[in-house]
This record gives C-alpha cells, sequence and structure tokens, in this order.
C-alpha cells in the first residue's frame, strides 16, 4: 500500500513538472527572428534592425508599406519580397555600403557600415520617396545655358 502511494505521488510530482515546464517554454510564435535577410546579416539584434528601418522610413518620407506588404488579418509581412520597392531598397542599400567602404573607408558588415556611414539614404531622399535629380531653380528665372566646351 505504501508503494501504491508513493507511486501516485510520484506520478502527481512527474505531471505538475512536465506541465510547469511546458507552459514556461517559449512559443515559437511569438518570437521574432527576421526572415528573408538578403543585405542586413542574419544575425543582426532586434534594436538595430529597428533602428535602421524607422531610419529609411524617415530618410524616404514613407511607412512601413513603403517596401512591406500586409498580410490578410492586417499584420505586416516583413519576409516578402512582393514589392519591388523592397527590392530595388536593397539594391540601395548595396551601394551605399559600396560608396562608404569605398570613398570613406568605413568597414564591417552592412550594419557596421550604417551605423559609421557617411552617406546615408537621407543624403539623396532628404525626406522624400523619390531623390531629387536637379537642383530646384526659383521660379521665373530662366536655367543657365549649356557651357559649351573650350577650345
Amino acid at each position: 500500500m505504501i508503494h501504491y502511494r508513493q507511486l501516485i505521488a510520484l506520478a502527481s510530482i512527474t505531471l505538475i513538472l512536465a506541465l510547469g515546464m511546458a507552459f514556461t517554454q517559449p512559443n515559437p510564435q511569438q518570437e521574432h527572428h527576421p526572415q528573408n535577410l538578403k543585405v542586413l546579416p542574419k544575425d543582426i539584434d532586434h534594436a538595430s534592425l529597428i533602428k535602421i528601418m524607422h531610419d529609411f522610413s524617415e530618410a524616404l518620407g514613407v511607412k512601413c508599406s513603403g517596401c512591406h506588404v500586409s498580410k490578410g488579418n492586417g499584420d505586416m509581412d516583413f519576409a516578402s519580397d512582393a514589392k519591388p520597392e523592397k527590392r530595388e531598397a536593397r539594391e540601395m542599400m548595396r551601394m551605399m555600403k559600396k560608396i562608404n567602404r569605398k570613398y570613406f573607408g568605413v568597414k564591417g558588415n552592412f550594419v557596421d557600415v550604417y551605423m559609421n556611414a557617411k552617406i546615408t539614404c537621407y543624403s539623396c531622399h532628404h525626406g522624400q520617396q523619390h531623390p531629387a535629380v536637379a537642383a530646384a531653380h526659383p521660379e521665373g528665372q530662366p536655367l543657365p545655358p549649356p557651357q559649351s566646351p573650350q577650345p
């Protein structure tokens, strides 16, 4: 009879421990690991990723939906490559990294280069989705004539 009680007690304790462990294990759906990173390092920390994305958003005057699509439930699908703007943003990131490395000697992965960059998205975009390709001239003033080559 004593063995039966000990067996019940041991089984109860094991069940309680197993249930406790089941409820304390992290839920994989709650963890946010970035997916489909092609320019940013795959091991980027969450704070750096958010800072860079917010900087991009401000530099181009767009929200997350400028590059990312939304899921049917309203959440953003950050991993999707459905928008051409996201592919273009990756090319711009590569260009910015190359300029900073080649002309300013900034080395490291994209995060290192970005955090120490001399040229950023804002350098050309100034808060606009598309960068200006020519200087604005006051209205009413004619543009100067093109210079002819000197002989």
